[in-house]
């Protein structure tokens, strides 16, 4: 049996899409209320919905014969997976591998969806929290809008937990007085933070922590994926100060606007990511499967808005738990929080 969800203004309408899709054979498993209109599950056991001969491999050896793992007609949990990952706004080659890699393809069957996505997850995306102790300086990239700010306030605070001396510095370039942002954020008087005003100050600035032997989180001023001068300008500045550059991406957003900004900043040299606004966005697969598909590995998950706690490591299983079909935002809050 294949099972999907829809949604739509109304019942009607829903009902409508399931049959042109799935075909008069179709059952309506399940309906509620959402904001705007209907979710309806529906299930045929025909192929149909978009099934097409030409599919690729790993699509063909998931609903192959053998083992039980296979065909979506023998294997529901796969299309549960898939469903979950669509609801939440992943593309369908993303949603489709994850599905795949969690049907069995390790020879293990799974019972509970949030491990069978946890499981397709962890051969996807690739996970490495940034330690409290850092080892490099750290500089927090990002579109306008995506919470840098408050990111190196919150890495500031968890190193500061953790016993280990992390000196902030508000790169403010574009003059918009994030020194006293980042200031009021970390609950400080400016003068216990660095804050700079062109390039030659950071440079200076850095020079004189290196050689106390401390490290910092440098917070940029926004930098816009798609224009090619802000690109060229942050790759010149990260070849210059030495220090490694983290992407910080809100959860918000359209899925192949995501997709291209990561891509683009994977291009200038990131390796990392902070995925930010967790809790004020109900679908989050458009922003996992940007990371992914850029080969930039998640680092912190940042569930609620506050400095304190707001971070948590990220692992193939915090994210399945928020891949779980309409998840509340803090499913994970608190739970390895730093």
């Amino acid at each position: 049996m294949r099972m999907k969800m829809f949604a739509a203004e109304s019942f009607e309408a829903a009902k409508a899409m399931i049959f042109a899709e799935m075909g008069a054979d179709a059952v309506i498993l399940s309906e509620r209320e959402i904001d705007g209109g209907v979710e309806v599950r529906a299930a045929t056991d025909k192929m149909g919905g978009g099934m097409v001969p030409n599919e690729p491999l790993f699509l063909r050896e998931a609903r192959g014969s053998g083992g039980g793992h296979g065909r979506g007609i023998e294997n529901p949990l796969f299309s549960r997976v898939r469903d979950a990952l669509l609801w939440h706004g992943a593309p369908q080659r993303f949603a489709d591998r994850v599905a795949a890699e969690s049907a069995g393809r390790n020879g293990v069957q799974f019972t509970d969806p949030e491990d069978a996505i946890a499981e397709g997850v962890s051969r996807l995306v690739a996970c490495d929290p940034i330690l409290p102790r850092l080892d490099r300086d750290i500089v927090l990239v990002g579109p306008p809008g995506h919470g840098r700010t408050a990111t190196a306030a919150k890495l500031t605070r968890r190193a500061a937990v953790a016993r280990c001396e992390v000196m902030p510095v508000a790169a403010d370039l574009d003059g918009t007085a994030g020194g006293q942002q980042l200031a009021a954020y970390l609950e400080l008087e400016q003068d216990q933070i660095r804050s700079v005003q062109t390039p030659d100050a950071l440079f200076a600035t850095l020079r004189t922590l290196r050689a106390q032997n401390r490290r910092c989180i440098i917070d940029m001023p926004a930098i816009n994926p798609f224009d090619e001068d802000d690109m060229a300008s942050l790759q010149d500045l990260i070849s210059v100060i030495r220090a490694e550059p983290v992407l910080v991406l809100s959860a918000e957003g359209h899925p192949e606007d995501q997709a291209e900004a990561a891509k683009c900043y994977a291009r200038a040299g990131v390796k990392r990511a902070i995925l930010t606004k967790l809790d004020v966005v109900r679908r989050r697969g458009g922003s996992i499967s940007a990371l992914s598909s850029a080969g930039i590995a998640f680092s912190h998950l940042a569930v609620t808005p506050f400095i304190g706690g707001g971070l948590v490591p990220a692992a193939p299983s915090r994210l399945a738990a928020l891949l779980m079909e309409d998840a509340p935002g803090d499913v994970i809050a608190m739970k390895g929080a730093a």
